[in-house]
């Protein structure tokens, strides 16, 4: 059934430890609101806890994604703000393969000032640049006093 599920493009929101909840629950359900194909990813199997103790039950797994590989087409990676989640992010070449794989299908990745740094482990571009080639990734950026709703509803405008 999840395999059905994921033949259209889809977004993926990948959470992790520590993630921010107050922009990671709006995201997903805006975007399941609007009939868009998003699914929540974790790095492992379980519950994923939150900065702020809420938790959540991530629909994939990243091992579950890689064996689904063949059957998905990921248009949007989201990574959601948070300290811990983002280090973590950074920190796993899975994450890094995932990302490389979608920029190379022309995909787009969706994270914060912050979360710029996940993209930049991932070799995407050079750690050295400010600057986002444009050839190579398009990053689509949540400024800091913009309220989820408002940046889901462009979003949308995006994905649609």
């Amino acid at each position: 059934m999840v395999a059905k599920d994921l033949r259209q493009s889809c977004a993926l929101v990948i959470v992790a430890e520590g993630f921010d909840e107050s922009e990671t629950i709006p995201i997903l359900s805006l975007l399941r609101q609007a009939g868009l194909c998003v699914k929540s990813v974790g790095l492992t199997s379980g519950l994923v806890g939150s900065a702020h103790g809420v938790w959540i039950m991530p629909d994939l797994t990243l091992a579950e994604l890689e064996q689904l590989n063949s059957t998905i087409s990921v248009s949007v990676i989201i990574l959601p703000d948070g300290r811990q989640s983002l280090a973590r992010l950074e920190a796993d070449p899975r994450v890094h393969r995932l990302l490389r794989q979608v920029v190379a299908q022309r995909g787009r990745i969706v994270t914060s000032r912050e979360g710029l740094r996940v993209p930049r482990a991932a070799a995407l571009w050079g750690s050295e640049s400010q600057e986002v080639d444009s050839e190579r990734v398009t990053v689509l950026l949540r400024e800091p006093e913009q309220s989820p709703e408002i940046f889901v509803q462009n979003l949308i405008r995006i994905l649609k």
